[in-house]
C-alpha cells in the first residue's frame, strides 16, 4: 500500500504542470497503474465508487434518471491493450455479439476526439437494446485502450443522451508523463 501511495503521489506532481493547463472541470480517475481524466457531460453525473459493479473505471449517471435506471448510463473502462489495432478489438466484439444474438444488427456512428483515433458502432436489436461502442487509442506506448459504452435500452439514444455520450468521449485523457522513470514507476510500482 505504501508503494501505491509513494507512486500516486510522484505521477500526480510529475503529472500536475499537464493537468494544471486544463480546466478544472475534468474528474481524475485513478487506480492501480492508471491515470485518466473525464469531463461530466452537462446533466451527468460521474460515479467511481459503484464502477466496478459495471466492469467499468467510472460510470457518468443521466441526473434526471432514478440512480439504478441503466437508461444513458454511460461506462467508461481501460482495456489492457495488446496492439495498436483497435479496429480487429471491433470486428472481435461484433463476432461475439453474433453468436450470441443471431439477430443482432450494427451501424457505423460517427465521434470525434481530436486526440486519439476511435471506432465506434452501435450493437442493437430493435425493440431489445441499443448499446453503443467506441474503441479509442490513446497512442503508440501507451498500454491501455479506451472503452465507452452507453446503453439507450429498448429504443435508439435521445439527442441528449448522443450528446452526452459524445462529449465523453471528447473530453477523455490520459496525462503526458513527464520522465520515463515516472512511466517505469506506474508500470512497475515504486521500488
Amino acid at each position: 500500500m505504501a508503494r501505491f501511495l509513494a507512486c500516486c503521489i510522484i505521477v500526480f506532481t510529475l503529472s500536475f504542470s499537464s493537468f494544471a493547463q486544463q480546466k478544472l472541470d475534468q474528474l481524475l480517475v485513478y487506480g492501480d497503474n492508471f491515470l485518466f481524466s473525464v469531463k461530466e457531460p452537462a446533466g451527468w453525473k460521474g460515479d467511481t465508487a459503484s464502477a466496478e459493479q459495471f466492469q467499468s473505471n467510472v460510470v457518468l449517471h443521466e441526473a434526471t434518471q432514478p440512480p439504478e435506471s441503466l437508461t444513458g448510463l454511460i461506462r467508461v473502462r481501460l482495456n489492457d491493450k495488446t496492439d495498436e489495432n483497435i479496429s480487429a478489438d471491433m470486428k472481435d466484439d461484433i463476432r461475439s455479439y453474433k453468436a450470441q444474438y443471431p439477430k443482432i444488427q450494427f451501424k457505423g456512428i460517427a465521434i470525434r476526439n481530436p486526440a486519439y483515433p476511435a471506432i465506434a458502432r452501435v450493437f442493437y436489436i430493435p425493440g431489445q437494446f441499443y448499446e453503443y461502442v467506441t474503441y479509442m487509442n490513446p497512442g503508440r506506448g501507451k498500454p491501455f485502450i479506451f472503452s465507452v459504452s452507453m446503453n439507450s435500452q429498448e429504443s435508439e439514444a435521445t439527442a441528449k443522451q448522443l450528446g452526452a455520450y459524445e462529449s465523453t468521449l471528447a473530453s477523455l485523457k490520459q496525462p503526458r508523463m513527464v520522465t520515463a522513470a515516472a512511466s517505469k514507476l506506474i508500470h512497475e510500482g515504486a521500488p
